[in-house]
């Protein structure tokens, strides 16, 4: 019997969670079709919309549906759409475009084999309650304010894909494929999962978000924690000390600790470290520069020192990170 997978579409949801997900499980049948898996379709794969009328896109694609949200029922699997929202600081405006799917999904979500979602979607689920005292992933620039709004779930910063309770999460906006296949090893099989992937020419190993967050980026209305910033970034390359920061911006020590604690949440060594990774993950990228020659160039003697900051905070290796993000014939 095949599975019953619901696409749930939303108005302003991205096009690339609904269709992605919905060519991933065609393809996914059409491989159990061909290697004698099964006799009929793996999936039963149906997009609906929450009062069975066409929706739009946020890209401006109209998109027709199989039928309403009152077609699911108990037990049958769901994809929640994702949401394209510009920073973190709109998700409670975003929340509220949302109020009608987040009902649904509160009122019925307990009730379904699996929900399964990826980056701003993730805090639809969350706003539900499905996922009091869980687990979660999302994008990494939406986990500050994730964790901020729902301080009893923890948030995996890392994760590509979290399952807590009947709720799967995906990391960023492409990570949909990563949940999909999530899915599809639930109920087909890790070598069914394998196979698909080995098709679809996707990564079915990228397991953290890490190599792909932006460290530094944090937003301050404290003019000194600005100021602080600028000074550290045009002085990555000397071994400098918390008092000559301080003293750049005419301030203690102390205060300056409490003024970037207060703004950003994060000490001033923390941030300078931050913005040390970045710096060379910028030169791997961009330079054929060796590693011991960057590291002089992010304010570090201690080449070992570095690499193993480098992989707490990347969570690969500087070679790594250079194969997988760098084409050899973008190097210089």
């Amino acid at each position: 019997m095949s599975r019953r997978i619901f696409i749930l579409a939303v108005d302003g949801a991205m096009a690339s969670s609904l269709v992605g997900n919905r060519d991933l499980f065609m393809v996914a049948n059409m491989i159990a079709k061909n290697t004698a898996k099964s006799a009929g379709p793996l999936f039963d794969v149906r997009f609906v919309s929450m009062d069975g009328e066409a929706i739009e896109c946020v890209n401006g694609c109209r998109m027709e549906v199989d039928g309403s949200a009152d077609d699911i029922r108990a037990g049958d699997t769901l994809f929640s759409p994702a949401f394209m929202i510009p920073n973190a600081a709109s998700v409670g405006e975003n929340l509220l475009q949302w109020r009608t799917l987040i009902n649904w999904l509160s009122a019925h979500g307990k009730d379904l084999d699996l929900i399964a979602t990826n980056c701003s979607g993730s805090y639809a689920v969350a706003e539900a309650g499905l996922l009091e005292g869980g687990r979660v992933t999302t994008a990494w620039w939406l986990q500050s304010e994730m964790q901020r709004r729902y301080p009893n779930i923890q948030v995996d910063r890392d994760a590509i894909c979290v399952y807590s309770g009947n709720v799967l999460t995906g990391a960023g906006s492409s990570s949909y494929l990563d949940v999909g296949l999530s899915v599809i090893e639930k109920y087909a099989g890790k070598p069914f999962a394998r196979l698909l992937a080995k098709y679809m020419m996707l990564d079915s190993q990228r397991l953290t978000q890490a190599p792909y967050a932006i460290l530094s980026l944090f937003d301050s209305s404290d003019e000194v924690v600005n100021k602080s910033e600028q000074w550290i970034r045009a002085n990555l390359a000397r071994d400098f000390k918390i008092e000559d920061l301080a003293a750049s911006v005419a301030v203690s020590p102390r205060t300056l600790i409490r003024r970037f604690n207060n703004a950003i949440g994060e000490s001033p060594q923390g941030l300078t470290q931050k913005l040390r990774i970045e710096r060379s993950k910028i030169l791997l990228e961009t330079t054929q520069l060796r590693f011991s020659e960057i590291v002089q160039r992010c304010g570090y003697q201690d080449e070992s020192a570095f690499r193993r900051l480098f992989k707490r905070y990347c969570q690969m290796t500087p070679r790594e990170y250079r194969q997988r993000f760098v084409r050899p014939s973008e190097l210089h």
